[in-house]
């Protein structure tokens, strides 16, 4: 089925990408009061359900899939790992009018973007507004076996640290007991807390814009953001804008273990910038090498292992819908 409604200056499908268990199996219940919605108001829609890792990828890059000069309106319901693997499967960025029904436990983007979590008012902006604004898109290119490899990111990426706090919240069993109180969040926290006892540091090389900026003898880590918040609520770049063609940059090196435990509360508030340790930069593209493997993430979805690569900015930009990105750089 397609959408009847207008939006814009043309007629679209209305497409629908649903990760059931997203926040510990709330997606599917989430995704039925949608649906009530457009039940409602007699609008025909398509709705295509993720059963494992990947096959958001694969739907997306199915469905945007288009012929030069159409277009495709594409709604995902799901946490930001959700959305990050959209992304990674789609096609003609230009072409495709994204929305976004956030149901994870970090959902950062939501968070920075003013995104609430009713889905009836969500609905309302997705079907009546039609307001779209164009957003910053990340990539991340590295080599392997002799080739460029290639993904996107919507939040953040980092290197050390906090890649390795989101690569064991993936498949924490905390993070599903959080999840059923309300408190995901924590998740990300307590991880630190505890990764912080087997804490590693390395040396690590960084360049912003193609100059060498920062050598850090023990980095701890370092994240590019187009949004303020990553893992689950740290605001570690606070002026990030996620539409001002520029990655705001988090170098946190030299910093004594116990000072962890003080640094992590007071990012929740992005109060953490008045650490010597830390350095804040912003930057067209950042490129980085470490003396060992590090952690990588993406959107707090795991980006392997790797001892360099280079963080910069699409020239493609996504078209997302809804009135809340003007209501979350308002501020």
């Amino acid at each position: 089925m397609y959408c009847e409604c207008e939006y814009g200056d043309g007629r679209l499908p209305l497409l629908f990408i649903v990760n059931p268990a997203a926040h510990s199996g709330e997606g599917y219940g989430l995704w039925k009061q949608a649906e009530a919605v457009l039940q409602e108001r007699s609008i025909p829609y398509e709705v295509y359900f993720s059963e494992k890792r990947g096959d958001v990828r694969q739907l997306a890059k199915r469905l945007t899939n288009v012929s030069e000069g159409a277009e495709r309106f594409l709604i995902v319901l799901g946490g930001d790992g959700t959305l990050n693997e959209a992304i990674q499967g789609m096609q003609h960025f230009e072409q495709v009018r994204l929305g976004y029904i956030p149901t994870g436990s970090s959902n950062d983007l939501a968070r920075d973007l003013k995104i609430g979590h009713d889905i009836r008012p969500l609905m309302k902006k997705l079907l009546d507004g039609g307001t779209e604004h164009r957003m910053d898109l990340g990539c991340v290119t590295w080599n392997a076996d002799g080739k460029t490899q290639k993904r996107h990111f919507l939040v953040s990426c980092g290197i050390g640290y906090d890649a390795a706090v989101c690569q064991e919240a993936l498949d924490s069993p905390m993070k599903d007991a959080l999840n059923k109180l309300g408190l995901g969040k924590l998740t990300y926290l307590g991880i630190g807390l505890k990764q912080m006892l087997t804490l590693q540091y390395c040396r690590a090389s960084i360049r912003l814009d193609g100059r060498e900026i920062i050598k850090a003898g023990k980095l701890l880590f370092a994240a590019g953001m187009i949004h303020r918040y990553e893992g689950g609520g740290f605001c570690f770049c606070p002026e990030a804008d996620g539409t001002d063609d520029l990655l705001d940059v988090m170098v946190v090196s030299n910093l004594a273990k116990w000072k962890v435990s003080y640094l992590l509360p007071m990012a929740l508030f992005g109060r953490h910038t008045g650490f010597p340790e830390v350095h804040m930069e912003r930057c067209s593209s950042l490129s980085f090498q470490t003396d060992r493997a590090e952690p990588v993430h993406l959107d707090g979805e795991s980006g392997g292992h790797r001892t360099e690569e280079r963080i910069g900015l699409e020239t493609e930009r996504l078209r997302l819908l809804g009135d809340w990105v003007k209501e979350g750089m308002e501020r």
